[in-house]
Formats: C-alpha cells, structure tokens, sequence
C-alpha cells in the first residue's frame, strides 16, 4: 500500500498549520513552506474546506485556519477528505459486482487489514503527530 502525493501533502499542510495554530496562514505561505506546488496545493485546500477540517478567508488578511484542534482531527478525517471511502480493495463492498464475493478467500484478510489500518487513522490524531515532530526536533538539537 501507498500513501498518494496528495494525502501526504494534505497531512503535511494540516500538521504546518497545527504547528502554528495562531492566525492565518496564506496558500503562498504553506507552499513554500512545505515544498508543494501551489496549483496542487489549491485542490487540496479546497478538499480540506468541502470536509470542513479547514476554514478559508478571503480579503488581504484572508487565509486558512484548522476549524478544530490538532487533537480533534485524525488521520481518518484526513484520508476520507481526500481519498473518500477506505476500501483496501474495490470489491470489498457487498453491493460490489464480483461474483466471488460470498467465497473469496482473500476478502477476510484485506477486511482484516483495513480494519487494523482504520484503527491507526482513527487513533492518530494531528496533535499526536505534532508531538512526533517535537520530539524528532529535539533529538536533533541534542
């Protein structure tokens, strides 16, 4: 499994923005500070808004704001903004159209394993991440 472009973008302007809760930040702003494209940047944002997981303000003081604390956005949140639905795989969906449904030997371990993965996204909030920045920052300085 892989984690898209896009996700980890989301989660990297999400974790930016918590790390500086206090006033706006402007799209020029997160990108340049996280390395994303501002094209790109502006889809993702307009994602997160839709979700409701960020706030957007036009005018000169304009920007986005996190629209509830690091400690009430999870990784789920995050992944259902941009990628939808977890599903590991298409036809984990019982109105699905494969036949093998009712006898896959596969689908057990896929709903086993997205049910694990579920469990990190949801238990794995934005502040949680915030503190592993902290403490990777710290171990550096010393």
């Amino acid at each position: 499994m892989q984690v898209t472009k896009t996700l980890d973008y989301a989660v990297r302007s999400l974790t930016y923005m918590g790390h500086q809760p206090i006033g706006k930040h402007s799209m020029k702003e997160i990108s340049q500070e996280q390395h994303i494209p501002l094209s790109y940047l502006a889809k993702i944002m307009r994602r997160l808004v839709k979700k409701g997981l960020v706030r957007s303000s036009l005018g000169p003081d304009g920007g986005y704001t996190l629209r509830k604390s690091p400690n009430e956005i999870n990784l789920r949140d995050i992944y259902e903004a941009i990628e939808g639905e977890i599903r590991m795989v298409e036809c984990m969906d019982k109105d699905s159209i494969c036949v093998l449904y009712d006898t896959c030997p596969q689908l057990p371990v896929w709903d086993k394993i997205q049910l694990s993965m579920v469990k990190i996204l949801e238990d794995t909030t934005l502040a949680d991440m915030l503190k592993e920045r902290k403490n990777i920052t710290m171990n550096q300085v010393n």
